[in-house]
């Protein structure tokens, strides 16, 4: 069978977006601050950056940093989101909700979940899923939900092959694994080899001009050379196994 090995960027400026199906990229995962690991981006962003674009847009739904223990209020503005979201014509979402004891919050989840499929969206749980502390349950339980994949580093600060090749095993195809922090060119053959075939990165650079008197000026720019250097090296045919 062949591989569909899937790449996804994470962008916060609908600029970005254009052009990323040219350099091999499957989907995007808009938020605002990146810097913070991703919030929810806002309506103009998502119109924007879908208008911009042939392929899928998913929006983080994350409404501030810190924990991902969200209280009643929280959630019911993730909601109101979700229908902003879907209503700028974004193909899925990224979200992740636990408990105070860091488990699965399942009941906040299923009624996203339920939120989601109304309007046809995919659903991506993100890194919540490496802080939670029943990991292989709550896969289980994602699964039980319909949710379509899980983005995780393997419970480390970058990627660990070695955890992922864990998860994949869990998972058992039943849900997708992407790999996702850390990821780029360098670690990309490694996480092939232990089954990964989805990816995951933040691929932008700061720029300052010659003068900054104030504080005001510079903007990110899109990596493209990252991007295309972590296409080539997934994408690429190479024997899986490493030699005897």
């Amino acid at each position: 069978m062949e591989d569909r090995i899937e790449i996804e960027i994470a962008i916060e400026e609908p600029k970005h977006a254009e052009g990323l199906h040219a350099l091999g990229v499957n989907r995007i995962e808009l938020c605002a601050n990146l810097n913070e690991g991703g919030l929810t981006p806002t309506f103009g962003q998502a119109i924007e950056t879908v208008a911009v674009t042939p392929i899928p847009v998913y929006a983080m739904l994350r409404p501030r940093q810190g924990n991902f223990n969200y209280s009643v209020s929280e959630q019911h503005q993730m909601l109101l989101d979700l229908d902003m979201l879907a209503k700028a014509g974004v193909s899925g979402i990224v979200v992740g909700a636990l408990t105070r004891d860091k488990q699965l919050d399942e009941r906040f989840t299923q009624l996203i979940a339920y939120r989601a499929k109304q309007y046809n969206l995919g659903i991506t749980f993100h890194r919540a899923f490496d802080v939670c502390v029943n990991p292989k349950e709550t896969l289980e339980q994602l699964v039980n939900l319909g949710i379509e994949r899980i983005l995780t580093s393997g419970f480390a600060s970058k990627v660990d092959a070695d955890q992922l090749s864990k998860i994949l095993e869990w998972s058992q195809n039943r849900i997708q694994i992407q790999a996702g922090s850390g990821v780029n060119a360098e670690i990309v053959r490694a996480l092939r080899i232990a089954g990964i075939q989805a990816f995951h990165c933040t691929a932008r650079k700061w720029s300052l001009p010659q003068e900054d008197t104030l504080g005001f000026s510079g903007e990110w720019n899109r990596d493209d050379n990252k991007i295309k250097a972590m296409v080539q090296v997934a994408r690429n045919e190479f024997p899986l196994k490493e030699p005897m």
